[in-house]
């Protein structure tokens, strides 16, 4: 549509879409166009000749040209000299169901205007993201989905299996180490900032938690960061507060300005812009709980709950929660000298609680090896010249969910998968 707009001195031009309204009046019919990429349709003008045929939800191809409207509800209209369904909609009401049916026919999802819109404004917040670490001298990496490592031990890795004995078994009849699809890129990273210094990856991750709960999916694309010659916490969380920072930024811009209206999203408290986020210890994070009246302990973690109601006494504004203890914490972080802490970050926000965790990276392999790290791989690269590195994940999901105030995760992508369910 933008082009077909910009380029009116064009003699013939051909449009593409979808109806979303059709009307007739006369000897013409009016139909509403939807070309998928704009939030605006284009009004086509057609006799009823060759538009006779035409329905709500029909695939259309016109060629024509783009001229003065004569309503008023439009500047210009597209008058269409020939006109082809290129497609029939046999059912075409899909913007009536409700989000809970869209989530069953996750096909038909992108029909609905407003998932649409956001889809549109996905798209770009991915951009953003990419152009914020390009900026930023970051070196984009594509890392392995299949692993034979879990860096986060919890066990909740889904196990790849094959029908084929050959490659299960090799040639030699012997039964091959087990491969997972991966949880993390983070140790895969930590090998590439060995000389590379900055390094990044936004891609999927999977996680075979038995959660059926609004917060949770199976599969989701999760950003890592990783960078050389870090050794405090807060240059991470800098980097981390610049990201988020920036995100609500872009929101303003007019692409995705022009989105939101159809999404009707509730977008975030725009102080985040302004105001610095708060950054408290572990041991200040538990005190302030108690003091409200919280049951939470040093050794118990935080609760969802725990997360967000830090967030409410910090006036609902991000807040950075650091030097957690080593047993809430898996073995690749860095300690304190008394190994009671970690040099760990969480960044807690409203709507999701937890959106990004980090740390800096323990640089000793033999102290690695003591807390039960067995990646010889992984061990290695702290024996050839590794400088101190810190690193931070932010699920994507749970970012949008974030910015535009979506309360469900399984709406802030097309093709959802969460435990049980994988359709299509």
């Amino acid at each position: 549509m933008r082009f077909l707009l910009s380029h009116r001195g064009l003699s013939t031009k051909t449009l593409d879409g979808w109806a979303k309204g059709v009307q007739k009046s006369g000897k013409n019919i009016f139909v509403k166009v939807d070309d998928g990429r704009t939030k605006e349709p284009i009004q086509l003008v057609a006799s009823k000749d060759i538009g006779q045929e035409v329905r709500v939800g029909s695939a259309i191809r016109a060629t024509g040209s783009v001229e003065q409207s004569r309503g008023a509800q439009q500047e210009t209209e597209f008058v269409a000299e020939q006109l082809r369904i290129v497609g029939r909609d046999e059912n075409p009401r899909y913007d009536d169901l409700s989000a809970d049916n869209l989530r069953k026919k996750m096909h038909l999802r992108a029909r609905n205007s407003q998932f649409a819109a956001f889809l549109r404004a996905r798209s770009a917040l991915f951009r953003e993201t990419h152009e914020f670490f390009m900026s930023r001298d970051f070196i984009h990496i594509d890392t392995p989905k299949l692993t034979r490592n879990d860096c986060e031990g919890g066990g909740e890795v889904f196990d790849v299996v094959t029908t084929s004995s050959e490659a299960l078994n090799g040639s030699d009849g012997i039964k091959e180490e087990p491969m997972f699809l991966s949880v993390s890129s983070q140790l895969h990273l930590e090998a590439m900032v060995s000389r590379l210094q900055r390094v990044y990856t936004l891609g999927p991750a999977f996680r075979a938690e038995k959660q059926q709960s609004h917060a949770h999916l199976s599969e989701f694309y999760m950003l890592e960061a990783e960078v050389s010659f870090v050794e405090t916490v807060d240059e991470m969380c800098n980097l981390v507060e610049s990201y988020v920072k920036h995100m609500f930024s872009s929101l303003d811009s007019p692409k995705i300005r022009a989105e939101l209206g159809i999404i009707d999203s509730k977008t975030s408290n725009p102080d985040h812009l302004s105001s610095p986020f708060t950054r408290i210890t572990y041991d200040e994070a538990v005190e302030l709980l108690t003091s409200k009246g919280s049951k939470v302990t040093a050794k118990s973690g935080f609760s969802k709950k725990n997360e967000l109601d830090l967030v409410k006494f910090h006036d609902n504004l991000p807040v950075f929660v650091t030097n957690y203890p080593t047993n809430q914490k898996p073995f690749y972080m860095a300690r304190t000298l008394d190994e009671t802490k970690t040099l760990s970050f969480d960044l807690l926000v409203p709507v999701v609680g937890e959106l990004a965790g980090g740390s800096v990276r323990e640089p000793d392999a033999d102290k690695l090896k003591q807390r039960g790290c067995g990646i010889d791989w992984y061990l290695e690269t702290r024996r050839r010249g590794q400088p101190p590195t810190a690193g931070f994940g932010i699920g994507f999901e749970r970012m949008l969910q974030y910015l535009l105030g979506i309360q469900n995760i399984k709406d802030t992508l097309a093709f959802p998968r969460w435990h049980r369910h994988c359709q299509c």
